[in-house]
């Protein structure tokens, strides 16, 4: 598609059929441009509530892994070397959660 001119504010006042054409080119446009942008705001809110629910369940299943050594086993208590991997990795989906956390903030902070 070639180039088109600028709409000028003289040409808009003498009201020529150039103009009104051109004039309605620019409106096509902006609203091909005012659609295009609302979808990626969607799809960037969609991003950010995604981004927020993994934070959530990052937290959620911390805890959850922290909780196995208070559970009371028929048996006795629970075996040591479990409670030792299940707390390094709870640490480690804290950090993941902290990187989650940022990362959110960050999303939040492009789409204002």
């Amino acid at each position: 598609m070639p180039a088109v001119d600028k709409l000028r504010l003289e040409d808009a006042l003498q009201d020529s059929p150039q103009t009104r054409s051109l004039l309605s080119v620019f409106e096509e446009d902006a609203g091909t441009l005012t659609e295009y942008t609302n979808q990626l705001l969607q799809a960037m809110q969609r991003v950010y509530g995604a981004q927020n629910e993994m934070c959530l369940a990052t937290q959620q299943l911390s805890k959850h892994l922290l909780a196995y050594e208070k559970q009371n086993f028929a048996l006795g208590k629970g075996d040591e070397e479990v409670i030792s991997t299940l707390q390094s990795f709870s640490k480690i989906v804290d950090e993941l959660n902290v990187l989650h956390t940022e990362l959110a903030k960050q999303l939040a902070d492009t789409m204002v």
